[in-house]
């Protein structure tokens, strides 16, 4: 499998040129699964792919390219500046949890249950808190309303 191929501007220019105005995420990626895995890959290729998209789609997400809200994936015309301060970092346990929230979100994964969503949701923002973020930032990065992060972290 050739996930190394997969860059920010050829995800940038699929969703410009396939899918203007907007796509799932989880469609984006099996439209690049077509084109890179095959069977004769090894096991977990898809999921492989999978962690490299969603780890492009948030650096464009970051950069002001595209914008992520309830599984849907946009390209911006222009790319937004990004106003104030940038949200820290993202550490490997955030990494991963935003990665495992994402895919309950797309239906992959183990689990395919609104309550396995809104846990994963929950462990992202709470961790994401944790370790200094906004909930606006936190939030915007998972794809949700401020108000919609709120009210997980009150559910639990």
């Amino acid at each position: 499998m050739a996930v190394g191929r997969l860059s920010g501007a050829w995800v940038r220019q699929v969703l410009a040129d396939l899918y203007p105005s907007g796509v799932a995420r989880r469609a984006l990626l099996d439209h690049f699964a077509v084109l890179l895995v095959s069977r004769r890959s090894s096991r977990g290729a898809k999921g492989r792919l999978a962690r490299r998209l969603y780890g492009t789609l948030l650096k464009l997400q970051r950069r002001g390219v595209v914008t992520q809200a309830g599984g849907i994936v946009r390209v911006l015309a222009a790319p937004l500046k990004v106003q104030g301060e940038a949200p820290p970092e993202l550490g490997v346990a955030l990494e991963r949890l935003l990665f495992k929230a994402l895919l309950a979100e797309d239906g992959q994964g183990d689990g395919h249950t609104v309550e396995a969503l809104r846990m994963a949701r929950w462990g992202f923002l709470s961790r994401a808190i944790e370790a200094g973020w906004t909930m606006e930032a936190a939030a915007s990065i998972l794809g949700v309303e401020a108000a919609q992060a709120a009210q997980i972290l009150k559910e639990r």
